[in-house]
């Protein structure tokens, strides 16, 4: 399986949030997403602070950017 490495980012990178093993691309951008949504829940001040989670898979390649003020 693919590791997929998730970062809080906003001009620089805030908290790592480990890397996931997932089946692809599209599960890894969901992930994503449900991290957002969390974040957004458990740490409001992250709101209209820019910040997204930042996804690379393995090769380093970007896979997404999920803006946390999104959700």
């Amino acid at each position: 399986m693919p590791k997929f490495h998730f970062k809080l980012v906003d001009t620089r990178i805030v908290s790592d949030h480990g890397v996931h093993d997932l089946a692809d691309e599209t599960a890894a951008q969901i992930e994503a997403i449900k991290l957002a949504r969390s974040l957004r829940e458990t740490r409001p001040e992250l709101a209209g602070r820019n910040c997204s989670i930042s996804v690379v898979d393995e090769h380093g390649r970007g896979v997404c950017i999920i803006p946390v003020d999104d959700f």
